[in-house]
């Protein structure tokens, strides 16, 4: 996975290229609307151009208001989203499916077996009756 100083240099990169401005002056915890005067579309931009560059979505869980954007903000919801992106995150949650879906079809089968049990033991009882007449 990416080191967090080269997250951290892209994105601070963005930042500086959208606010036309030093990448120097932008601080870890420099606020992008308060601090550094960002408007809403240069927040959109600066995300988009973050999400394409590491093929990321930012989890919904760090929808904000844009005044909580800062550098640091940014880096951590990259690591999040690449993490959860990958291959051992996905290879975990594609067996827990796997898992899910064969107990689904167990208890299926169960329930098949069952009834065809309670049809045959029908079928039994009917049959004693007639042998009974």
């Amino acid at each position: 996975m990416m080191r967090e100083k080269t997250i951290e240099k892209i994105i601070r990169d963005f930042i500086a290229k959208e606010l036309t401005m030093s990448p120097e002056k932008i601080g870890l915890e420099d606020n992008l609307v308060n601090d550094l005067h960002a408007d809403s579309m240069d927040i959109v931009n600066v995300v988009t151009a973050i999400e394409s560059r590491f093929k990321i979505k930012f989890p919904d869980d760090t929808q904000i208001p844009y005044e909580g954007y800062t550098l640091q903000f940014l880096v951590e919801g990259v690591q999040k989203a690449l993490r959860e992106k990958s291959p051992v995150r996905k290879a975990a949650r594609a067996a827990k499916n796997a898992e899910k879906m064969a107990e689904e079809k167990t208890r299926r089968a169960r329930k098949q077996i069952k009834d065809k049990v309670e049809e045959l033991q029908d079928k039994v009882e009917e049959l004693q009756e007639k042998v009974k007449k």
